[in-house]
């Protein structure tokens, strides 16, 4: 047997080199793999809603809620959390992280305050023992304070009356020696005045008279005598006498003359004894009217601060009696009131619980970076074809095949 050239083997094992890839890439044309990577593909490129959206809402709620910041600068900050946690913070805008910074300030300032309300309230609730004992001895003390000013100002209206009833008596004494200074002063203001119509008349009247027959001058002195209280007889004689010429005058004109001359003497020597003896009379009733005067004052200067006395005590026993009220007032009200605090402390340890959760969940938030990418996929191994399906796939040996070998051989 002449065996082939080696050109001839290489040339006739060329063109049989093309069934065998044709074999090996059989797996990787499986379709079930193929779908599968596109419909993971598709779910990658699909979009996934956020899934922080209710604790973004917890967060711009307890920032609209924050007491002691402006209603605007709160709705800014509340309407910013959503888009200021959105974002992982490595990746985050620093006009964000500030956003953030004064996020936390507000959450922070509500926690204080809801922790300080809590403080507040607890105290409060601890000492409700010491709290009502207080109550119910201010109860006691106003009591007390009551009684005490009430038996005050019974006394302050009894000495009250009884300087009234002073007052009035030197008033009613101070209208007597008033009333005698009064008499008196007139009795002796009317001495003399009586003294001076005497003078007058004396010198003037009388004295003409004497010299001149003038019915109208008589008429007038012995007016004047009567009013002086000269005897009758003898007013009646000297209206005779002096109604006669002097010529014509005899020793019983004398007589009448004499007894005229002797009577007023007699008047004017009287009214001045009386004026004489008055003035210290005058002088006493002046000094009786300014003693009663000052008395009056002074009884009237103790009657006003009694009654002075009497309402600053009605005005301090009207405020002990409301103190007293309100002392019964709050200690009747200690019980709802301690209700209350109780109610109140609960709601104020829930809401601190809640304001604590949602500064947490914040803090989380603000705080969380860009997660790792996930590891690739392993690629699913190849699955080998059925005997049957290989052995009918393989292409039938050739001459080449075996000239191949054996050159190889």
């Amino acid at each position: 047997r002449v065996a082939s050239p080696p050109s001839l083997q290489l040339v006739s094992v060329a063109p049989r080199a093309s069934p065998l890839p044709q074999v090996s890439a059989m797996p990787a044309m499986k379709r079930p793999a193929a779908a599968s990577g596109v419909a993971s593909a598709a779910k990658k490129g699909r979009r996934t809603a956020d899934p922080n959206l209710a604790k973004y809402d917890s967060i711009a709620a307890a920032v609209r809620d924050a007491d002691g910041y402006p209603s605007g600068i709160k709705a800014m900050l509340a309407s910013a959390v959503k888009v200021s946690l959105a974002a992982p913070r490595d990746v985050r805008h620093g006009f964000a992280e500030s956003m953030l910074a004064m996020m936390e300030e507000v959450l922070k300032s509500v926690e204080a305050s809801v922790r300080q309300k809590v403080a507040e309230l607890e105290l409060k609730v601890g000492e409700s023992d010491q709290e009502k004992a207080v109550r119910e001895a201010a109860v006691d003390s106003t009591t007390a304070s009551c009684a005490v000013l009430t038996e005050a100002l019974e006394g302050a209206k009894a000495k009250l009356t009884a300087a009234n009833e002073e007052h009035a008596k030197a008033k009613a004494a101070l209208q007597a020696v008033e009333a005698a200074q009064k008499s008196g002063d007139e009795a002796l203001h009317a001495a003399a005045d009586r003294k001076a119509q005497l003078e007058a008349v004396s010198t003037g009247d009388y004295a003409l008279v004497k010299e001149t027959t003038s019915p109208k001058l008589l008429k007038a002195f012995l007016k004047a005598a009567q009013g002086f209280g000269f005897d009758a007889h003898l007013v009646k004689a000297a209206e005779s006498t002096f109604a006669k010429a002097a010529g014509d005058k005899g020793m019983f004109d004398g007589l009448v003359v004499t007894e005229l001359d002797a009577a007023f003497a007699a008047a004017l020597a009287a009214v001045g004894e009386e004026l004489a003896s008055g003035e210290p009379a005058k002088a006493e009733r002046a000094a009786a009217v300014e003693a009663a005067r000052a008395e009056a004052a002074a009884k009237a200067e103790v009657d006003q601060a009694l009654k002075a006395k009497l309402c600053e005590t009605q005005a301090v026993l009207a405020a002990a009696v409301g103190a007293k009220k309100a002392a019964e007032k709050a200690a009747k009200d200690f019980g709802p009131e301690m209700q209350k605090a109780s109610a109140d402390l609960a709601a104020a340890d829930k809401e601190l619980a809640e304001r604590l959760a949602v500064l947490a969940t914040f803090e989380v938030l603000a705080a969380r970076t860009t997660p790792p990418p996930p590891e690739p996929e392993a690629p699913p191994p190849a699955e080998e074809a059925p005997a049957e399906e290989k052995a009918e796939g393989e292409a039938p040996p050739i001459a080449g095949d075996a000239v191949m070998a054996e050159a190889t051989a």
